[in-house]
């Protein structure tokens, strides 16, 4: 099965409301680290992702968080195959924390909260069915969401992570800024790592497919190696999305 690559909308209302989620209901805290720490997380559930990421993570004794929507499984897009519930349950078993992204992935701008969260329910009786353990944090697909839908997104997991890039110590646990795994954008990327080691910031780095012909959402297996080795070489910690905001809230 191949699907065709989804635009969201780009119009003015539709940026007015994004920039509105940003700004308006916010959960913000402010973390306090003895050191910078990061989470290596992946959106969708891309095979390349377990066949090129995960092994060098664990390499490194590092694991990450794969924000998967089960109704992907097994299918091809333009990211490449996409991993199997067999593939999900070995992540877990590995020590990868496997949090929610909607069943359908879902763009939340275009569907009203009832039914975003019903498809949310959907995954997360997918996930129930796999034997894997309820999410506790969640991505938005496309990091689209509108103010409503946060406060009730916000309702249901402990962190909701977006796609807009970081800019100061401050996190917003309803829409947590992140970094991108792209190709195209791994030198700014490797800076936020520098920053995130000399300010002692919490940095979530973010791609798609890992492989040597990505898509425009992911990385080669080198690329995504140069931020592991720059992680190694600073002293930052590595944790999951989930472990790292249970260290930020002890």
């Amino acid at each position: 099965m191949s699907l065709a690559v989804y635009a969201p909308k780009s119009d003015l209302l539709t940026k007015v409301r994004r920039r509105a989620a940003r700004h308006l209901s916010r959960r913000d805290v402010t973390p306090a680290l003895d050191r910078g720490l990061v989470s290596f997380s992946f959106d969708d559930c891309p095979l390349s992702v377990a066949e090129h990421a995960l092994p060098r993570l664990e390499a490194q004794g590092w694991a990450a968080t794969i924000y998967a929507s089960a109704g992907l499984c097994g299918i091809t897009n333009h990211l490449g195959l996409h991993m199997s519930e067999g593939d999900l349950v070995a992540a877990h078993a590995s020590g990868h924390e496997i949090g929610d992204h909607t069943f359908s992935h879902m763009d939340g701008l275009q569907q009203g909260p009832e039914r975003f969260l019903s498809d949310i329910a959907k995954n997360r009786a997918a996930f129930a069915a796999m034997g894997l353990p309820e999410a506790e944090t969640f991505a938005y697909p496309y990091g689209e969401v509108t103010v409503s839908l946060k406060r009730a997104v916000s309702k249901e997991f402990a962190l909701a992570r977006g796609i807009h890039g970081p800019s100061g110590g401050t996190l917003d646990l309803g829409l947590a800024a992140s970094a991108r795994l792209y190709s195209d954008e791994m030198d700014t990327t490797l800076a936020l790592i520098r920053e995130a080691a000399e300010q002692k910031r919490w940095l979530i780095l973010f791609g798609h497919d890992v492989r040597d012909t990505p898509s425009e959402f992911g990385c080669t297996p080198d690329e995504l190696q140069r931020a592991i080795d720059l992680v190694a070489e600073l002293p930052l910690g590595v944790a999951t999305v989930k472990d790292g905001l249970a260290r930020i809230s002890s």
